[in-house]
């Protein structure tokens, strides 16, 4: 195999899983929005935080009710992010922790200890109140530095919260792209062996795979590059998929996809390209490893394989040399 080849069977390969990890991300993303993951791992890890009660006082106080378009609709489990400084001004509301009349600093430590508060969140609370004693500061400011240090605290706690929710994400992400394989019969050794067998194929793929690209790549690149989380990333291909839908029209003979009018000779053929062979174990193994491979690609994410493509792309065009003037 030359490399021009081994470059087109890439590029092909590339371009057919982000064609699939496109798929299964709109599919988690409508999971997702339907079944209120964000929301529901937000207020548990809320929770964590500070207790049950603490917690269903804080979704009912209307700031924070604001932030929740669904629930004025129907039932929902509130917002799927809630900025900080709302957290830190409700919070503090609802302890009544702004104090207009007060004597000094010293009632914040009495008000938080004869709190319903949990102990966790006391000692925390108190320890902000110790340091801003320190500083021999006004209520007001001392109030606002309060506010300060506790949005700060909530920012740290969701981030290791947002770990845990992309880790779960992840392997969602694999189950759906398992389950996206198999439906697409998108097995990993067997596109292989077409598209390195099948010359025309492989071209045609490359050749679409590079016209889309041409038509996004600035805007996505730019946009990717600003983009602080996956589901940003994700937002950042819409205007890919409207391209996408017209291009394989061009490409439909595409190595995916069941012959329903006699899918287990389909299944023998996947076994051994070359001719349709018997059943046998390490055939069906073959398979399975190719729909696994297959799934594990799709998990890694449309934007990332935006980015290989993009790239393989521009090395591909570097080798080119130019035309003679003299043609």
């Amino acid at each position: 195999m030359n490399i021009p080849t081994i470059i087109n069977v890439a590029i092909s390969l590339i371009f057919i899983f982000l064609i699939l990890s496109l798929l299964t991300s709109e599919i988690q993303e409508a999971i997702a929005t339907l079944r209120e993951w964000r929301a529901k791992h937000l207020k548990n890890s809320i929770i964590t935080l500070l207790n049950q009660e603490i917690t269903e006082k804080l979704y009912t106080h209307d700031l924070i009710q604001s932030l929740n378009q669904k629930g004025k609709n129907r039932a929902s489990n509130g917002p799927s992010y809630i900025p900080s400084d709302i957290f830190a001004s409700v919070l503090i509301d609802i302890f009544t922790l702004y104090l207009s009349d007060s004597q000094g600093i010293a009632i914040l430590e009495t008000k938080i200890n004869n709190s319903a508060l949990p102990q966790n969140l006391k000692n925390i609370l108190l320890t902000f109140v110790k340091t801003i004693e320190t500083q021999d500061c006004k209520l007001d400011s001392a109030v606002k530095d309060l506010h300060h240090q506790i949005a700060t605290w909530f920012d740290e706690s969701m981030q290791r919260s947002s770990g845990v929710y992309k880790r779960n994400a992840k392997g969602m992400s694999f189950l759906l792209g398992l389950a996206v394989a198999v439906i697409a019969n998108a097995d990993t050794v067997y596109l292989v062996q077409r598209l390195h067998k099948e010359e025309i194929l492989r071209s045609t793929v490359a050749q679409v795979s590079e016209e889309i690209l041409a038509k996004n790549s600035d805007a996505i690149v730019k946009c990717l590059n600003t983009a602080k989380d996956q589901a940003s990333k994700d937002k950042c291909l819409v205007p890919l998929r409207q391209n996408l839908n017209t291009a394989l029209n061009d490409i439909s003979s595409l190595p995916i996809g069941w012959n329903l009018s006699n899918p287990l000779k389909q299944l023998q053929e996947q076994q051994s390209i070359s001719s349709v062979g018997t059943w046998d174990l390490r055939g069906i193994i073959k398979v399975i490893f190719g729909w696994f491979l297959s799934a594990v690609a799709i998990s890694m994410g449309a934007p990332f394989w935006f980015e290989a493509l993009n790239k393989i792309i521009n090395v591909r065009n570097a080798g080119k040399k130019p035309n003679s003037t003299a043609e």
